[in-house]
């Protein structure tokens, strides 16, 4: 008889986060316990508490997992030295607004979203301040470029973050594109006549 090859196990806090965002699906948000959520991941209770102390916090660590991937999406765009700072600014904003919409669309990580925004809005700031970090970047490389003139790039990032909240707005990005492109191409547009 052939050995079966090892699989390796998945490291327990994605395994235990796998096992949350199972759970809260299949039993809401409220209803699911860490008992739950220990008993999908193929551990102990008492296991769980050594990663996360309380079920909001695993639900914290979930929600900051899937802002941390899609930030590392758009640091893919923003460091896309093919394009243009314009292009990849561009590119970066109009992800960004596709994630949201896709959060958004789904009810499980909606309501997960809006919970960490209520009761832990440290996750969602330092999600915010890495995104600042990705268009100071392109930022930059546009005043290397030449594209826009020498400013202060962690108030223009700022900006930009300002004018795009909008992209953030459930009823905006829920319905459609087209009014999400607008407004990218007027920041845009901002930004050029605000730098030369």
């Amino acid at each position: 008889m052939a050995e079966r090859p090892e699989i390796a196990p998945q490291p327990v806090p994605d395994r235990l986060l796998d096992a949350a965002l199972e759970c809260f699906r299949r039993l809401g948000i409220h209803r699911a316990r860490v008992e739950d959520i220990a008993s999908a991941a193929g551990m102990a209770r008492t296991a769980v508490y050594r990663f996360y102390p309380s079920k909001r916090a695993i639900a914290a660590a979930v929600v900051a997992r899937v802002l941390l991937t899609d930030e590392a999406r758009l640091a893919d765009l923003a460091r896309n030295r093919d394009r243009s700072p314009v292009a990849r600014l561009k590119a970066v904003l109009l992800a960004e607004a596709e994630l949201m919409r896709l959060l958004l669309a789904d009810r499980c990580l909606a309501e997960l979203l809006a919970m960490v925004l209520l009761e832990n809005s440290d996750v969602w700031e330092q999600h915010r301040r890495g995104l600042r970090g990705l268009y100071a970047g392109v930022l930059r490389d546009g005043q290397r470029a030449a594209r826009w003139r020498n400013g202060n790039i962690e108030a223009l990032a700022q900006t930009v973050e300002d004018l795009t909240r909008p992209l953030h707005d459930a009823r905006l990005l829920l319905e459609s594109g087209p009014r999400e492109v607008a407004l990218v191409d007027a920041v845009l547009e901002w930004l050029e006549r605000r730098t030369r």
